[in-house]
């Protein structure tokens, strides 16, 4: 008798297959860039962004299916917030070819250490640092500080803000959006909610700043 084909598991076994052939292929970038060929900076921060974008997609996916199977657990772990956002400010770099400036801002209220699954933070994150490497103008803020029990993590930009309707809409859903980070949003949701102490569970924050920026705030408890 032949064994149904569960269309599922193969799905997200071939979505860690594209994974790994993207790895590859932005380890050719950084060999190509290197070899620093004059004018081909741009070219290079674009086939990076464009391989960085298809891989917070597929990471996406497969925490999702995750989710919806029951079987998503982070992996909770003590984790400086300085350290953590110095790394990703140095990733989101590798992207902008110095188009955007990237900074980060440690309020003096950040603890030296928090306990959270690095790795799904760090997508979720850099999710938002996709967005904002979209819209921005010239500027795009990472900052983290502790707030009552929640560390609280920023991706600012000085782009234009958040359109009114998806400032307004709920983020426990995936949603289509011509803006587009729909789906990205709810990933993030996800992976907040996820982390939980006690009573207090994560969450996903959206804000226009008083100069028009869009804010994307992470908590975790």
């Amino acid at each position: 008798m032949t064994t149904p084909l569960d269309l599922n598991a193969l799905a997200a076994s071939s979505i860690h297959e594209v994974k790994n052939l993207l790895g590859q292929l932005t380890l050719s970038l950084e060999e190509i860039a290197q070899i620093q060929c004059p004018g081909t900076e741009q070219q290079i921060a674009g086939a990076r962004f464009a391989c960085s974008r298809i891989v917070d997609r597929l990471t996406e996916m497969l925490v999702l299916y995750k989710l919806d199977g029951g079987h998503l657990h982070p992996s909770i772990a003590a984790h400086s917030p300085a350290d953590f956002l110095e790394d990703l400010m140095l990733s989101a770099n590798n992207l902008t070819a110095g188009r955007i400036e990237i900074c980060i801002q440690l309020e003096t209220t950040a603890p030296d250490f928090w306990f959270f699954d690095r790795d799904l933070i760090e997508s979720a994150l850099m999710n938002a640092v996709h967005n904002a490497l979209s819209h921005a103008r010239s500027r795009i803020l990472l900052t983290t500080e502790q707030s009552g029990e929640y560390l609280i993590f920023r991706v600012i930009d000085d782009g234009a803000g958040y359109p009114a309707d998806l400032l307004q809409a709920p983020l426990n859903a995936p949603r289509v959006s011509n803006q587009g980070g729909g789906l990205g949003l709810f990933f993030a949701h996800s992976v907040a909610r996820a982390h939980q102490n006690k009573d207090r569970s994560g969450k996903v924050q959206l804000e226009n700043t008083t100069s028009g920026g869009a804010a994307f705030i992470l908590y975790l408890p």
